[in-house]
């Protein structure tokens, strides 16, 4: 491994290839049934699974992206990923629903570039950059940016009370 090569884990959701620093990934569960509705969340919210006695919400990434929709499969996904969320500025877990989980990248800092967001629905603003790798574009996400103020004001006008911190 040459020096300063960071790891990513990659993953595809929507004929897409995404990466989550792997520093970030707390481990991989495999997508079943028994994801719990979360009342009153956005709907791009899969739901709760359990990990090491903790209900951790998880965000679908098709529907938090802007994609359609699909069945998941017996290769669907949760990463569970440690995140600092950009809402609160507070650690916090997070799990992500893919569709697979595709390999172990390292990537050279140096060639991630900006995502350049070209207007405010642009889903651009849940990543850290953008590299290619063989030829395929692979996006790199911000777990942290998954949950953001928007979000926070729409559970506010649903009744719920905002979490002071």
């Amino acid at each position: 491994m040459a020096i300063g090569l960071i790891k990513y884990l990659t993953f595809r959701s929507a004929g897409r290839k995404f990466a989550i620093p792997f520093h970030d990934i707390r481990t991989v569960l495999v997508a079943d049934k028994g994801l719990q509705p979360i009342p009153e969340f956005p709907a791009y919210f899969a739901g709760t699974c359990r990990w090491e006695g903790l209900n951790v919400p998880v965000i679908d990434a098709r529907k938090r992206f802007g994609f359609e929709s699909c069945e998941y499969s017996d290769r669907s996904c949760i990463i569970v990923c440690e995140t600092n969320f950009a809402v609160r500025n507070k650690l916090g877990v997070i799990g992500l629903l893919t569709d697979t989980v595709a390999e172990m990248a390292e990537i050279d800092p140096e060639k991630l570039q900006p995502c350049e967001a070209v207007n405010a629905e642009a889903y651009t603003r849940y990543l850290r950059g953008v590299y290619v790798d063989a030829d395929e574009v692979c996006y790199v996400v911000d777990t942290g940016m998954m949950v953001n103020d928007t979000d926070m004001d729409t559970v506010r006008s649903n009744g719920k009370p905002a979490e002071d911190d």
